[in-house]
């Protein structure tokens, strides 16, 4: 899916190259501000998945049609992330993993504000969330840990969202500054867990019903 999105990102930014002066383009770059994410899971014997920040880069384009508003829009987070799961026991030395998390998202709306110096537009997104987690109690706590254990919990979900976007060009024609949030649902999917110790490996999975995810972002922008 992450090749489809990144696909049709790069068709709406070629099309824009061929609409003339009606149709303006802007290439975003900025800073995935941090926030939390709990992916709620429906299987008793597992902990919620609780992501307690994750922030990155963020990467955007956006084109709009000048002569009406209608808009397009492609959002792409890389992010540094956490997570606890093992809460449940207290005596457990794997609560904490560091992990990378991904958002890709596209979408269309309308922008009611579009001049040279202000934009403002609103759209309907859909994407996927990706997130995976790694744990190695040699290299986070050796002092503590007896033997080698290894933990890798991962997932990718279904990511529908709305998003507004706002750009301000304070001079010139081309530097712009910007600030985005967007408010998506990451669906119901499947969590793997994956765990490796001096006896072997096990793998085995829960059910998430997901979770509420939001994706604040600033930045700036290059208008042509």
């Amino acid at each position: 899916m992450k090749r489809i999105i990144i696909g049709i990102t790069f068709l709406m930014a070629s099309a824009g190259l061929f609409a003339g002066e009606a149709w303006n383009n802007h290439l975003g770059f900025g800073w995935r501000m941090p926030t939390g994410l709990t992916m709620h899971n429906e299987t008793r014997d597992y902990e919620n998945l609780k992501m307690s920040w994750q922030t990155g880069l963020n990467l955007s384009y956006t084109g709009v049609l000048m002569s009406n508003g209608f808009s397009v829009r492609a959002i792409l987070d890389e992010c540094f992330t956490t997570s606890n799961i093992d809460i449940k026991d207290p005596d457990s030395k794997i609560s904490s993993l560091p992990g990378f998390n991904t958002d890709v998202l596209v979408g269309a709306g309308w922008a009611p504000v579009r001049n040279e110096k202000f934009f403002f537009g609103f759209y309907g997104m859909l994407g996927c969330d990706v997130s995976a987690f790694y744990y190695n109690t040699d290299e986070f706590w050796p002092s503590d840990s007896d033997e080698k254990r290894i933990q890798r919990v991962y997932y990718a979900a279904f990511l529908p969202a709305v998003n507004a976007t706002f750009v301000w060009t304070p001079t010139g024609d081309h530097f712009s500054l910007f600030a985005t949030a967007t408010v998506g649902y990451s669906c119901p999917t499947v969590i793997f867990y994956e765990y490796e110790d001096e006896n072997g490996s096990k793998k085995t999975t829960s059910i998430s019903r997901g979770g509420t995810k939001v994706i604040p972002a600033v930045g700036i922008s290059w208008r042509f």
